[in-house]
């Protein structure tokens, strides 16, 4: 990973004039509730540059589970709000789940893909702002093994920003 961000970045550095600017940064992952949450709370603990996630099915999963609200605090699987509060102190229970739409690829600098490539919708597959991260995801795990799912998104977040900034 480490040269294809670097390289991207330093593209851009020569665009802005050689002084990089503060990046948006979005990470997605299929339903917006584990691989992209903790990869957001980790890279705003750690990072100068601003983030957010999102989510390929989002509105499709609240649906199917008929959830009250988008808030992660109803989500039926709650494992990555208490990795992010053991980890991190952070409690993202009251934070919304996002629907990726296209407007959001179009206003991020970089966006972090961590959902299977089969799942993508067609305008993320064609953005050049794409970086694909092949974890899997830990829906079905028991604890242990969807800590570890964690902590390898911990390890890639904190190897971009040793990159970033």
């Amino acid at each position: 990973m480490r040269g294809q961000v670097a390289s991207e970045l330093f593209s851009r550095t020569e665009l802005f004039g050689g002084s990089i600017k503060a990046m948006k940064v979005l990470f997605i992952c299929y339903a917006n509730v584990g691989r992209s949450q903790v990869a957001e709370a980790c890279f705003k603990s750690r990072s100068q540059h601003d983030c957010d996630s999102a989510g390929l099915a989002v509105d499709e999963r609240i649906a199917q589970m008929k959830l009250p609200s988008k808030k992660l605090k109803h989500t039926a699987i709650q494992h990555s709000v208490r990795y992010i509060k053991r980890e991190l102190g952070l409690d993202v229970g009251e934070k919304e789940r996002r629907q990726l739409v296209p407007e959001m690829i179009d206003a991020a600098d970089l966006a972090i893909v961590i959902a299977e490539k089969e799942r993508w919708p067609s305008y993320l597959k064609e953005s050049r702002k794409v970086v694909f991260w092949d974890i899997q995801d830990p829906v079905g795990m028991n604890d242990e093994s969807a800590d570890e799912v964690y902590r390898q998104v911990q390890h890639r977040v904190a190897q971009l920003v040793a990159e970033i900034g």
